[in-house]
């Protein structure tokens, strides 16, 4: 009884483990940098150079990271994007940019109007198309990695978004293509709407099974998962007492 008592707290044990490992392994990518600052690089457009505060602090803005040489995920992201920009501009009436900025230090302004002429939004007010001199600092600032892959000539990189407020701050990332929701639900949290969501566990949700800081990455378990596999190791407990208490009046019987 005694091995079969410690058997089963084993595979208890070996439960959680693997829970918990296969939190960690959850990609946290979007809630990076939430609420950080982002960086104040120079920026230069068709119309000249300027900080990007000049353009957050007047609407807020939705970042798309691209560069025009990329023959990957660039071309369907901007497809979809100005897509579900078109659509989120006609049913919502809240103010925002779309500043789409090359990280690739080889375009050219020239390069960025070429790609605003392909999708016919050189005379979009909502769109406005960049580069920057200072390309590193500002992807540092939303933690957005790009590799250089010197076999292919291309970069490796996500497709992100980060919706920025006029405060400067970042307040939703989106990775991959996104849906019009989704769209739609970051324009109105860069106006201050509302939005509904469920919280990340944190230090004082007492009864999560995990959690887990955004700013540093760390996971551990909580409270609620020791509550959750309590009874089972409570029950072996109460089995194993049992199973003494009665082999000791028979032993004491005979």
């Amino acid at each position: 009884m005694l091995i079969k008592f410690f058997t089963g707290l084993f595979f208890c044990l070996l439960f959680s483990n693997i829970i918990a490992q296969q939190h960690t392994d959850y990609n946290y990518s979007e809630e990076k940098n939430i609420y950080a600052q982002v960086s104040n690089v120079d920026i230069i457009t068709s119309t000249g150079r300027s900080k990007l505060s000049d353009i957050y602090t007047q609407t807020p803005v939705i970042i798309a990271f691209i560069y025009t040489r990329c023959t990957g995920i660039c071309s369907p992201f901007l497809t979809e994007l100005s897509q579900d920009i078109s659509i989120s501009s006609k049913e919502a009436k809240q103010n925002f940019k779309v500043l789409v900025v090359s990280f690739d230090t080889a375009d050219k302004i020239e390069d960025m109007q070429k790609l605003a002429a392909r999708y016919r939004l050189e005379n979009n007010n909502h769109w406005i198309f960049a580069i920057t001199p200072q390309v590193d600092l500002l992807c540092k600032s939303v933690s957005f990695y790009p590799v250089w892959d010197s076999i292919r000539k291309q970069f490796d990189h996500e497709a992100l978004l980060n919706g920025i407020n006029k405060d400067g701050f970042i307040v939703k990332r989106l990775t991959g293509i996104s849906t019009t929701n989704k769209i739609q639900t970051l324009i109105k949290q860069l106006n201050g709407a509302f939005v509904a969501s469920y919280q990340l566990p944190r230090n004082n949700s007492l009864f999560s099974c995990f959690t887990y800081n955004p700013s540093t990455g760390e996971k551990r378990i909580s409270l609620g998962l020791i509550l959750l596999i309590a009874p089972f190791i409570l029950s072996l407990l109460i089995v194993f007492l049992i199973a003494q208490i009665a082999n000791n009046q028979i032993k004491n019987k005979v």
